[in-house]
């Protein structure tokens, strides 16, 4: 096993790729996507592969995040064929890292049916994570607004509150990690919507961008719906149909010919229900397990 480098990342999302293939894993973004997103990842401190011959058979990524739990380590560990021995020497480092950099806890997301080796290190499931789906292939049904509400997007909505009503909407969801202003305001302006109250403040949001995915049956490119957040005191009022229906309607608009979004299969909101009335369906569990180190 060696130190990982930024150019092992084709060779990660070889193993990945088979993961979806086994179902270990829901989907595989692109490189250019991937390489965005590990913009700034240290391979040599957060990442080892287990390679033979030049060819890598196992590698394992650990990230981490804040929270008002302390800092959330996410371990992705894989291995070519499934191979439990390694795929389990891969988690464990990864453990033992998220443990040395302080971690309050370690999290591990795989495909239900694979969590074979995880009880044994330590990790409890602590619940399913859900992908919906739902086709865009031809237009979706025009939204109903929420009467004494207005819809604005990103190219009118109020400039410096993105941040604020993510993260009052989403503080008592499950292991909750605030966002900034800048990751929340990128992408098509048009695709960010906000829910304005009567007295013209924030009440809720949805954020959307289209995705193209390697080797995915689903209909490229996906519509992603990334968050939708209602404020407390606006919740069970239909703004989160209300804003979703509009998010379903501009992705078909901007050429998606799929939808797709997650949500917590335990979510105290079950949010999962307006999905399904929104024409959304199970598509793919994941499990989340979690080692924590108090």
């Amino acid at each position: 096993m060696r130190q990982g480098r930024s150019t092992d990342l084709a060779g990660v999302l070889d193993l990945w790729a088979e993961d979806v293939r086994s179902g270990m894993r829901d989907s595989l973004p692109s490189e250019d996507r991937m390489a965005r997103m590990l913009a700034g990842f240290d391979w040599e401190a957060g990442a080892r592969i287990a390679e033979v011959s030049g060819v890598i058979e196992g590698a394992v990524l650990v990230t981490s995040r804040p929270a008002p739990i302390g800092t959330i380590a996410v371990i992705d560990a894989s291995a070519t064929g499934g191979r439990p021995d390694l795929l389990t020497d891969l988690t464990r480092w990864g453990l033992g890292l998220s443990k040395a950099a302080g971690a309050g806890s370690a999290v591990i997301w795989r495909g239900r049916g694979h969590s074979d080796g995880l009880v044994a290190l330590g990790f409890e499931l602590v619940r399913p994570w859900w992908r919906m789906d739902r086709s865009l292939a031809i237009k979706p049904p025009a939204p109903s607004p929420v009467a004494g509400y207005r819809l604005v997007d990103g190219t009118s909505a109020p400039r410096d509150k993105w941040a604020e009503t993510h993260n009052v909407s989403f503080a008592d969801h499950w292991r909750f990690t605030p966002r900034d202003q800048e990751e929340l305001t990128t992408g098509p302006p048009e695709l960010r919507l906000m829910a304005l109250a009567p007295d013209g403040s924030p009440a809720a949001l949805t954020l959307s961008q289209i995705v193209s995915y390697t080797a995915d049956p689903r209909l490229q490119p996906v519509g992603m719906i990334n968050s939708v957040g209602t404020l407390p005191e606006h919740r069970r009022r239909g703004l989160a149909t209300w804003l979703v229906a509009e998010a379903l309607a501009r992705l078909h608009k901007a050429g998606a010919r799929h939808a797709s979004l997650y949500v917590d299969g335990e979510s105290p909101t079950r949010a999962f229900d307006v999905y399904e009335r929104l024409g959304f369906r199970l598509a793919f569990e994941t499990e989340v397990w979690e080692a924590r180190s108090q």
